[in-house]
């Protein structure tokens, strides 16, 4: 893997946005953040850094209070960029809800794509009624048949972690059945890159030659190694990753600059 700001050549530019957290009042908060503002901000990043967007991935945690009109801004304003969008249900989503608000067959929907040299697979890990993670067995089956052909390199896209953070409160809410996913990878040497959000700040990692891959909030940052719920004072960010249609990839993360947020960093809990 290359890590690399200028773009490399003949890729696929993809940005990964996660855990907005958006309500249906554009004044609602999380631990005294505007999440409106964070997003729109780390939105105006994008706008201001990235070009030629390929997609737009977003990993789940999308919504604070499940609103249709928090989904419906959402797609909205990721639409001003003009480039497919493709949503992932997190813990605090509702995926009927989801579905209710943009319609069923929304292209934002569509669980996997292709990109020059690459197959992109998203996968649902969110439980209804639950915090952690789980992938069903449907999941997995659908992964497997992604996985079954095809000479592309393949990024898959969740939203719990399934690598250990060291955040231990963090941890608890991650991935139950990790080794049912890790099984899949093991005996695919395609797969490349698997990226998550939930946990609410950057962590790269490797395991067996693939790329693990955690990214900030567009709203509060949670603290890489608490033991219990604590704030981080980064700002919000996003990932970019360049594709290439060689295999290669390069990655990075670009935060909001020069600007400081009102947030309770006091909270014990969201």
């Amino acid at each position: 893997m290359i890590h690399a700001s200028a773009r490399l050549a003949s890729t696929s530019r993809v940005v990964q946005v996660s855990d907005m957290h958006l309500f249906a009042d554009t004044a609602g908060a999380l631990a005294g953040m505007n999440c409106e503002a964070g997003l729109r901000d780390v939105l105006h990043e994008i706008q201001r850094h990235e070009r030629d967007l390929d997609a737009i991935l977003c990993t789940g945690d999308l919504s604070q209070d499940q609103s249709p009109a928090s989904y419906q801004r959402l797609e909205r304003a990721l639409s001003e960029l003009q480039t497919p969008q493709y949503w992932l249900a997190g813990n605090h989503d509702d995926l009927d809800g989801m579905h209710a608000a943009l319609g069923p067959a929304h292209p934002c929907f569509s669980r996997a794509f292709s990109l020059p040299g690459w197959r992109v697979v998203l996968l649902d890990s969110h439980v209804v009624g639950e915090v952690q993670g789980w992938l069903a067995p449907s999941e997995l089956a659908a992964l497997a048949a992604e996985l079954a052909h095809g000479d592309d390199k393949v990024l898959i896209a969740l939203h719990h972690n399934p690598v250990p953070v060291a955040a231990h409160w963090l941890q608890r809410h991650a991935l139950q059945n990790p080794e049912d996913l890790f099984a899949l990878i093991d005996a695919c040497p395609r797969v490349q890159v698997v990226l998550f959000g939930h946990i609410h700040h950057a962590l790269e990692c490797e395991r067996k030659g693939v790329r693990y891959l955690g990214t900030p909030s567009t709203c509060v940052q949670f603290h890489p190694s608490s033991a219990d719920f604590a704030l981080d004072r980064q700002n919000p960010g996003y990932r970019w990753l360049d594709l290439g249609a060689d295999g290669r990839f390069a990655t990075g993360v670009r935060r909001v600059e020069h600007k400081r947020y009102a947030v309770d960093f006091s909270s014990s809990g969201y």
